[in-house]
């Protein structure tokens, strides 16, 4: 077994998600016939953003299998738990504020154990949902390697009120049908949008933290 760790830093920034930069085209190849031929290996990727000949390989039948962590859900009280908070009954309305994502409710629960003495109840009567400087750099790095198109569709979603379909997107933004397809399917292999079913209808949307850290970047030239 080999396992390979973060392996979007094979990739471009300012690129579409998975455009190799130039001194790491060969990992392409190798990724390829990994997939493609018959061994007794294997090979674990850990990244934030799937190889587009890992994406096209993946089927129920084939041997090449993609699995999107999600975060924690309720479990994640177990986190809160033994940091001492109080307020249980709106633990919940915090883990959905953060997705469930331990690494940041660890960032946060110690937050509130510093400056709200554990109280959950306070924490959230701030404002606006807080973004350590943790998280921050968290989602920097994540951010320097989109296009300038995925910028202007993420920067359109962030600001709508409601999840909003596929049209909404063409209708609204001043780009090629294929420029918005191709900058939304980057967005979602780099896991920064989320999508639901509504009344037979595919929504998209963007979640709070991501949507907060986004609202205090420079707007995109």
């Amino acid at each position: 077994m080999i396992i390979l760790d973060d392996v979007q830093t094979l990739f471009s920034n300012g690129q579409v998600a998975d455009e190799y930069k130039p001194e790491y085209k060969d990992y392409q190849f190798l990724f390829q016939q990994v997939g493609e031929l018959a061994h007794q290996s294997c090979l674990v990727l850990n990244t934030w953003e799937i190889p587009r000949e890992i994406a096209a390989l993946t089927t129920n039948t084939s041997p090449v299998r993609s699995l999107r962590l999600q975060g924690l859900g309720v479990t994640a009280g177990e986190i809160l738990r033994e940091k001492g908070l109080l307020d249980e009954n709106q633990w919940d309305e915090l883990i959905d504020l953060y997705r469930g994502n331990p690494l940041w409710l660890k960032i946060i629960a110690t937050i509130i154990v510093d400056l709200f003495g554990g109280k959950v109840a306070d924490f959230l009567n701030c404002e606006s949902l807080f973004l350590s400087e943790d998280i921050k750099s968290l989602l920097h790095h994540q951010f320097i390697r989109l296009s300038d198109i995925e910028k202007d569709v993420m920067s359109w979603l962030v600001n709508q009120p409601k999840p909003v379909s596929l049209s909404q997107l063409l209708d609204h933004l001043q780009l090629s049908p294929s420029a918005v397809l191709n900058a939304m399917q980057s967005l979602a292999r780099r896991s920064l949008i989320e999508k639901q079913e509504q009344d037979h209808q595919t929504l998209f949307s963007v979640a709070p933290g991501v949507k907060q850290y986004v609202k205090t970047q420079p707007s995109p030239s």
